[in-house]
């Protein structure tokens, strides 16, 4: 991981007006960030305390001065360091934190690549890098790494080995991406789609669509924007990256790409394999490929190298489970996305299609009812033949859909009677968003393989 320099330090803390409990005689010594009290620690390296919602990080800085530390980033005034401990005190620690990345990526001239949208951003991002590392050595986001405190650790792993980067970042709330974008200065964003995901906190539409825009800020001079042009409010990302002085405005087209079959499509004269799962799945191709075209990538190479992508755990998996393919796709849900993977399902060959369900969470206001829609397109869908509705909402699936059916309060419950359905000739689903566990269904079924 990339250092930061107690110059830098200084110049966020006088930035945001922070305070800092002694004068600092040599500000180019290097230091490695923290923000786990769990590490190792010694006088190069700098803890940053973060105040979550279970744990409170400053409450943990005497520890990591126990064991060696002497530089600290901290919120909370009242905890009292030894005196030979170099204390920046801050309102805002992870903003701090921002804005050290940003410093850090200034130190680096090469191109970033910043990736949103409320469904199929990590896969573009995954396609975006797959593609430009047929060029360039490429840094990307790990894992979910796509938050406030994800994405300046991200900024870190910089190094002057790489050429170029792929940032996915990701949102639940107004003025995140704002805050985000400052530590990338993108070269190019990428806005997948705008779609009803995390709307109970951004209450309209319209509202998530701004949140998303918020990305094109603090671009970089002579950026690029990559819109996709068929989703929703597609128009107010235009606008909102004219806003932000971005020139370059790129609208990506799905019908740019001809489709062949499942898995083939041709796009500017070019054969394209694929292993992808769905037709929505077009869309982060294209903004993938819509990327490699701006840094002058070979698109025979990516058509080359697109065959052989499988797709992230839990994430679109088909995994042959006692006969059954079992449709993994538990890392997150939303409206769209699900819709997308039912028709997907419904689509398929296997005589019998199973779909198990759970809360997509964040959706549901006062006045929405998005759980319910989802049953109304199981029954516009007509050959789902059994639906293993669960949690508080998904109730509203079970009570709508006309198929065979089941209810549970939570995963766990429901891992016996997902267990019945494992045939042959199945095709079987299984989504919901993270938080509700999905990942116990899978590893059980698994066992029993």
């Amino acid at each position: 991981m990339g250092k930061t320099s107690l110059k830098d330090i200084i110049k966020v803390s006088k930035e945001l007006n922070s305070k800092y409990n002694k004068d600092i005689k040599n500000s180019e010594i290097e230091l490695e960030i923290s923000t786990d009290s769990r590490d190792h620690f010694d006088g190069t390296k700098l803890f940053l305390a973060i105040k979550g919602d279970k744990f409170d990080g400053n409450k943990f800085a005497l520890e990591t001065y126990n064991k060696g530390c002497r530089y600290f980033i901290l919120s909370d005034e009242t905890i009292n360091m030894p005196d030979d401990a170099a204390v920046f005190y801050t309102d805002d620690t992870i903003l701090f934190f921002i804005k050290l990345a940003r410093e850090y990526r200034r130190r680096f001239n090469i191109p970033i690549i910043s990736i949103t949208g409320s469904c199929g951003k990590t896969t573009t991002k995954e396609l975006t890098h797959l593609f430009l590392s047929t060029k360039y050595k490429t840094l990307k986001t790990e894992g979910n790494f796509n938050n406030e405190i994800g994405v300046p650790k991200t900024i870190f792993n910089l190094d002057s080995s790489y050429e170029i980067a792929v940032i996915e970042a990701g949102m639940n709330h107004k003025n995140e991406l704002l805050r985000i974008s400052e530590c990338i200065e993108a070269n190019t964003v990428i806005i997948n789609n705008v779609e009803p995901v995390h709307i109970a906190h951004l209450g309209s539409i319209e509202n998530i669509a701004y949140a998303k825009a918020e990305l094109f800020n603090h671009t970089r001079e002579n950026a690029n924007a990559i819109i996709n042009k068929n989703t929703n409010c597609a128009d107010i990302l235009k606008k909102e990256a004219q806003r932000n002085n971005i020139q370059n405005i790129i609208e990506s087209d799905i019908k740019e790409i001809v489709k062949k079959d499942d898995n083939t499509f041709e796009y500017k004269g070019i054969i394209f394999k694929h292993n992808l799962v769905g037709d929505f799945n077009l869309y982060n191709v294209l903004s993938a490929l819509k990327a490699a075209e701006i840094y002058d990538i070979d698109l025979k190479k990516c058509a080359d190298i697109l065959v052989n992508y499988e797709s992230q755990k839990n994430r679109m998996q088909i995994i042959n489970i006692k006969g059954c393919n079992v449709i993994n796709d538990c890392y997150n849900s939303n409206p769209s996305a699900l819709k997308n993977m039912l028709k997907y399902l419904s689509q398929r060959n296997e005589s019998k299609k199973i779909a198990v369900i759970g809360d997509m969470l964040e959706t549901e206001t006062e006045n929405s009812s998005y759980h319910k829609e989802i049953g109304n397109t199981i029954n516009e869908l007509k050959n789902i033949n059994t639906v293993i509705a669960v949690g508080e909402h998904s109730k509203n699936i079970y009570n709508t859909v006309n198929c065979e059916k089941y209810y549970f309060e939570n995963a766990k419950s429901a891992i016996e009677k997902v267990k019945e359905f494992l045939k042959d000739d199945t095709a079987m689903l299984i989504k919901a968003s993270l938080g509700m566990g999905f990942a116990v269904i899978i590893d059980s079924i698994k066992e029993n393989n």
